[in-house]
């Protein structure tokens, strides 16, 4: 069985609220087909299938980020002879060291998926360190994986050596079992204090400048002076200066009655608040791969109004799934919300077509298959395994 080691910042199962829980999700399921070990410094929950080796640090400011970064490394070194590839699925900065590492020093195989294409900004010196640390593991990786060819151009930008034919295509995967069309769970919506009643939108993910929530607010409020039953719920992790940015415009608006901002949900109740939302919203001002939160909320059934940035259209298929508007023009932003909470028959349309489009192209049946074929190709047919 081939062998492969990743990393991951924590193991905490379903309990954590950012992408690592949907990555140890995504480790159960590629255990199924290769022998994994995960790599991390913090882990709070049993392994599933895989084996993780918990990796040495001091968590003292300054120096817990190299003391990180020495112990990946030394993961590697220490399971050299009994890992066939290194696959990295971040552009953290100890991941991609330990992957820059692993192939000039071990002369290992290695896997690089580059998620998005906002990388290392802004350009301060440590962005700037970072980002010439990432050029150095792009170019040394045997494959790169973007997640759709729309990430292409934005990529070649920052990395114009990069040889295409080392590049392929894998979508971002959806456990299609879990975030399916039901009916949500009550007791988790009332432990987040979500309306029975009204139109709920939803916006899952960080609350920050990036992922355009100024825009979001800007829009909901031109919905809530045309449809007043409605209320946006806001689900992440927030900046905290541009998060008190936010709150100050929701202020401004007389929306605090209408806007609720939960801050960091578990990945397990994630999937309820999907179920209970109408639209699913999402106004990132670029630099996106195609972002799980949306695939998710398809998979739930429910149609998605986004902004048209990088892979986002790749899912979004503008009236069929949902609809696209351009980066920053929230009345346009509005209008198809609007358009869409007048018209339940078309909600139900777009959301049944975005569950059919997540079943055929983003399912994890495809998406780890596809995903082991390129990890097996990478190995066997460059140069064979390594022992």
């Amino acid at each position: 069985m081939l062998r492969v080691i990743t990393f991951v910042r924590r193991i905490a199962g379903l309990l954590e609220p950012s992408l690592e829980s949907e990555f140890y999700e995504e480790f159960i399921e590629l255990s199924k087909y290769v022998e994994l070990t995960v790599v991390s410094d913090n882990v709070d929950s049993p392994p599933q299938g895989f084996k993780i080796y918990k990796a040495w640090t001091i968590r003292i400011p300054k120096i817990y980020g190299l003391t990180k970064i020495l112990s990946y490394c030394y993961a590697v070194v220490k399971h050299r002879k009994l890992i066939d590839i290194v696959y990295v699925r971040t552009f953290s900065p100890p991941e991609i060291c330990a992957l820059l590492f692993s192939k000039k020093f071990l002369n290992k195989k290695t896997l690089l998926l580059i998620p998005g294409t906002w990388i290392f900004e802004p350009p301060t010196f440590k962005n700037r360190m970072f980002r010439w640390i990432f050029e150095k593991t792009v170019y040394a990786s045997d494959k790169i994986i973007l997640y759709t060819p729309l990430m292409y151009e934005d990529i070649h930008r920052y990395f114009p050596r990069l040889d295409r034919k080392k590049v392929v295509y894998v979508h971002n995967g959806v456990n299609i079992e879990r975030f399916s069309p039901r009916e949500p769970d009550q007791k988790v919506l009332t432990r987040y204090s979500i309306p029975d009643n009204g139109k709920v939108l939803l916006y899952v993910g960080r609350v920050s400048y990036r992922k355009g929530v100024i825009d979001l607010v800007k829009a909901f409020k031109i919905i809530f002076e045309k449809y007043k039953d409605v209320f946006l719920v806001i689900a992440g992790s927030v900046d905290h200066g541009y998060g008190e940015q936010v709150m100050k415009l929701i202020k401004s608006y007389g929306l605090l009655n209408h806007v609720l901002l939960l801050g960091p949900v578990p990945n397990k109740d994630i999937v309820e608040l999907m179920r209970r939302c109408d639209i699913f919203l999402y106004s990132s001002i670029g630099g996106e791969g195609i972002p799980r939160a949306i695939l998710e909320a398809m998979a739930c059934g429910r149609p998605v109004v986004a902004t048209r940035v990088t892979g986002i259209p790749e899912a979004i298929r503008d009236g069929k799934t949902g609809y696209t508007v351009e980066v920053g023009d929230h009345v346009s932003f509005a209008q198809k919300v609007l358009g869409l909470l007048r018209d339940e028959a078309l909600r139900r349309t777009l959301g049944e077509n975005a569950r059919k489009l997540i079943e055929k192209e983003f399912s994890y049946s495809h998406i780890i298959a596809e995903l082991v074929r390129i990890l097996k190709e990478v190995v066997y047919l460059q140069g064979g395994a390594c022992n």
